[in-house]
């Protein structure tokens, strides 16, 4: 049996933690638990895990380069109606990229944050 049980939470690095808070609630859905402090802004992902919004004094985010030269996120957050909130995504004018088919994986794409935090959205295993 392993020790850890889930993830609880995830702490994304942001420079103005009112905006990007908006930007997850208008964008992802994602529920605000408390008045968003200067310095910090909880999100609750349904099924119990948050999203802390953390300021940091210059931008900064989780993106990394791997071997090979292609920019990786830190998260991928499952969403339903995919599609549906692809399309929303881009009305709103959020920064997304395409939509991609990863076969046996199923469809994503990535969405930046203000900050330009990448987060993969994925649609779920294919039925």
């Amino acid at each position: 049996m392993s020790i850890v049980k889930e993830i609880n939470c995830i702490y994304i690095p942001t420079t103005d933690t009112e905006e990007s808070a908006q930007w997850y609630v208008h964008n992802l859905g994602l529920e605000l638990m408390r008045p968003v402090h200067e310095n910090q802004a909880q999100l609750r992902i349904p099924l119990g895990q948050s999203i802390f919004l953390i300021k940091t004094p210059e931008q900064t985010n989780l993106n990394y380069i791997q071997i090979g030269g292609t920019e990786q996120c830190a998260l991928t957050l499952e969403v339903n109606d995919f599609h549906g909130l692809y399309s929303q995504m881009k009305n709103n004018g959020a920064k997304v990229s395409e939509i991609e088919d990863n076969g046996g994986c199923g469809l994503n794409f990535y969405a930046y944050d203000p900050d330009g935090n990448k987060i993969d959205i994925w649609g779920g295993w294919p039925k």
